[in-house]
């Protein structure tokens, strides 16, 4: 299996007050380019699609640009997470309706680990959660980000149980 891993794209950010709008474009489109040329069976997007929780309508209308072009254009599955700089929950609209399709958009931490399964590959989001997200949603004593991932990767091991090769998608802290 061949897939493109990205993440960070901060739709709608700004430099100095410049919109990077026209290069984020550029960039996109060189990843819907390469993905084309390299045959891929997946293009992953791990976190922060937008670069605040309320896009500018610009940067909404550039994804949406992107995601017809590798989705629809290219007929390739696209997994989009939500990161720290992602409205959760605005991110995760119709993911339910979309992941009939080939978009699959997780927002919000799931209660139960879902697998995003793409030729025998089972990849598992992960969305952006700190500690007292993952103390809330699933009742259990985490205070830091290596334990509260340390959890959630054991809730995925134990869905998984080695039935499928396993990829764990996540927009999280790393040290180590």
């Amino acid at each position: 299996m061949r897939f493109i891993h990205t993440s960070d794209w901060h739709l709608g950010r700004q430099f100095h007050h410049v919109s990077l709008l026209e290069d984020q474009r550029h960039v996109l489109t060189q990843i819907a380019s390469l993905a084309a040329e390299q045959q891929v069976d997946a293009v992953i997007v791990a976190g922060d699609i937008y670069d605040r929780s309320v896009p500018p309508a610009a940067a909404v209308e550039l994804l949406d640009e992107t995601v017809n072009q590798i989705c629809n254009e290219l007929r390739l599955p696209m997994v989009l997470i939500a990161g720290n700089h992602d409205g959760a929950e605005r991110l995760g609209f119709a993911a339910r309706q979309l992941s009939h399709g080939r978009l699959h958009i997780v927002g919000p931490l799931w209660q139960q680990p879902q697998s995003i399964l793409i030729k025998d590959v089972a990849f598992y989001p992960i969305p952006y959660c700190d500690p007292p997200t993952v103390r809330n949603r699933h009742d259990v004593e985490v205070t830091s980000h290596d334990e509260a991932l340390a959890y959630l990767l054991q809730l995925i091991r134990e869905d998984n149980a080695d039935k499928h090769l396993c990829v764990p998608i996540a927009h999280c802290f790393l040290a180590g």
